[in-house]
């Protein structure tokens, strides 16, 4: 039997109760620092575990009061802060089903989600949150929206005619009704593993967002499963920078709150250095994240003069052959010191100086990007997982040694099987409870129960799971050749002045890709007289040395700077939208391959 990531069992088997034990355990340790956008000269605002307790209390009495019952949706648009969770665990803890939707959607895409969701409640952050709301305001009313919690003061004008808003801080803050103590503990023991946990929304890359219900079971399982593989303790202090939209940034928000420790909350990019400030003990984010902390660096290194510069650039790759391959050789050794010092101490001393290892998931990560926090000494530790299995599939291990390019072990709570075209299925506790959309659900399993992921994969000889690309993203060119985009899109995505790669080629009769560059790289070769695609070609398919010649683009198409400068582009997880690229490319791809 195939070897498989070891877990451990938390007591608590859903949210509420793990809220209630470690309450109960540590009810005075800071469990949140929330970086609070609305005051950016003041300090973190801290919550203890019993405070987010009261607040959740708060929050049950709130939703109760408005006649909130068990199965009603509650509607979640607004950016992080402890009164987003305190709002979900409430409602969790009357067993109804809390819907959150990213809150970087645009106004169509949240109303048209709205529509479909049809909320009892909602939960909003400002007023431009509710004013993608308010077009549907009326229709969402009659559907059975009666309450409206906000942390900003809304128009009256805005709201439907019967329908009642009430400010976040009425309604949590101190003073507000709430559940006794004793009735908080009975609530939370009543919870079943089978009840809602949350309803979210896949990115929608390959068509309309799909509904995924979570239960409460599905999310503990998936803990369990993170808990060895991050080894983090109680001891620890995270930073926590994924949306609530993205499951990921749940697994983290309650791996802590079981755990107990604390977390370092942020709304937005910008307040990312005050988190820093607070000298978190891990990262968990998305590899683009730790790419632009590798891109600093590397630019930096750039703008030495020559010789210093292929030294450095030399250090690093000798400290990476020292960390990740074994070398032994003194020479390696030496330059690995050096990188340490110039460049390792100030990525560290820039992530706040305690930082025991950076936690990726959500897209891969490329093998250089792997091979330069490995090679600083810096843990990188990438885990898989989709929506539809809490955000867990597989995971590679903090304590133990690490692949590049590795979905890591599979997760005890998975039955796994490979299919004949290479897709990866699954069945078991891990996975979800169907999609809000009964139609969504067709095609998603096999006859005998098994989830349909979309990856390809395949599981080597030691048991670790390697995923090689989305099944439906397959280019089949002219020649018959079949390609899996992904893993050569993120090979090229790693390499400077790349920011991102869209691969081309359906029906064609060889590779192109469309490339973003960045804006400064763009303006220098433009000044030298060169053509930025013919210039950057050449470096391109440098990048793919390990890939195959048919795999390798022959003709590049320039996109000026990053995917996120186009949010037409891309999903809320800043994943790129192929069908919307090749919409604002138009004419320019069959261009690509006309006869020169």
């Amino acid at each position: 039997m195939a070897p498989t990531l070891p877990i451990f069992r938390f007591p608590g088997r859903t949210v509420p109760a793990l809220l209630a034990n470690t309450a109960r355990r540590v009810p005075d340790r800071v469990f949140l620092w929330f970086v609070d956008p609305a005051a950016p000269a003041a300090p973190p605002r801290r919550v203890s575990f019993a405070g987010f307790r009261e607040m959740v209390s708060r929050a049950a009495g709130f939703l109760e009061a408005a006649g909130i019952r068990p199965g009603d949706r509650v509607l979640l648009l607004a950016e992080n802060s402890p009164e987003w969770q305190a709002v979900a665990v409430g409602a969790q803890l009357l067993r109804a089903e809390p819907v959150t939707l990213f809150a970087s959607l645009a106004p169509g895409a949240t109303e048209e989600l709205a529509r479909r969701v049809r909320p009892r409640a909602a939960f909003v952050s400002t007023a431009a949150q509710w004013a993608k709301l308010a077009p549907a305001a009326g229709h969402l009313h009659r559907e059975g929206l009666t309450a409206i919690l906000s942390v900003e003061p809304l128009a009256a004008e805005t709201l439907p005619s019967g329908a009642h808003a009430t400010s976040s801080a009425a309604a949590l803050g101190e003073g507000a009704p709430r559940l006794a103590p004793s009735d908080f503990e009975t609530r939370a023991a009543a919870v079943r593993e089978e009840d809602p946990f949350l309803l979210l929304f896949t990115s929608g890359t390959t068509g309309r967002q799909k509904g995924v219900r979570l239960a409460q079971g599905t999310i503990v399982r998936a803990i369990d499963a993170g808990a060895t593989a991050t080894g983090s303790t109680e001891r620890d202090l995270g930073l926590h920078l994924l949306p609530f939209g993205h499951v990921a940034g749940h697994d983290q928000f309650a791996l802590a709150l079981a755990q107990g420790h604390g977390l370092v909350m942020v709304a937005r990019r910008e307040d990312i250095p005050r988190a820093l400030a607070l000298r978190p003990t891990y990262l968990f984010s998305v590899p683009l994240v730790y790419e632009r902390i590798r891109m600093q660096a590397l630019g930096k290194i750039d703008h030495l003069p020559g010789p210093l510069r292929h030294l450095m650039r030399a250090a690093l790759e000798a400290a990476a052959r020292v960390r990740v391959d074994d070398a032994r050789r003194a020479a390696d050794r030496i330059l690995a010191r050096l990188a340490d010092a110039l460049v390792g101490r100030g990525i560290r001393r820039g992530l706040g100086g305690r930082v025991r290892g950076v936690f990726s998931g959500g897209a891969p990560a490329s093998e250089a990007l792997f091979r330069f926090f490995e090679g600083l000494g810096i843990p990188f530790v990438e885990l898989y997982g989709m929506t539809e299995t809490a955000g867990m599939i597989a995971s590679n291990l903090f304590e133990g040694r690490r692949r590049p390019c590795v979905a890591g072990l599979v997760t005890p709570d998975h039955e796994v099987r490979i299919a004949e075209d290479g897709e990866l299925l699954l069945r078991g506790p891990l996975l979800f409870g169907g999609y809000m959309d009964p139609a969504d659900d067709e095609g998603a399993f096999t006859a005998d129960g098994f989830f349909r992921t979309g990856d390809r994969a395949r599981i080597d000889a030691d048991g670790f799971l390697h995923v090689v690309g989305r099944k439906k993203h397959l280019l089949v060119l002219s020649t018959g050749k079949k390609i899996a985009p992904e893993p050569i899109e993120t090979a090229l995505a790693s390499e400077p002045p790349f920011e991102g790669a869209v691969l081309l080629g359906e029906g064609r009769p060889f590779v192109a890709a469309a490339v973003f560059v960045a804006r400064e790289e763009l303006a220098r070769l433009a000044a030298r007289g060169v053509n930025a695609a013919e210039e950057l070609l050449p470096r391109a398919r440098a990048a793919l040395a390990e890939f195959s010649e048919h795999e390798k683009p022959r003709r590049l198409l320039i996109v000026p700077g990053a995917p996120q400068d186009y949010p037409e582009l891309v999903t809320p997880t800043l994943k790129v939208r192929r069908e919307a690229l090749l919409a604002l490319l138009g004419s320019s791809v069959p261009e690509l391959y006309a006869p020169t």
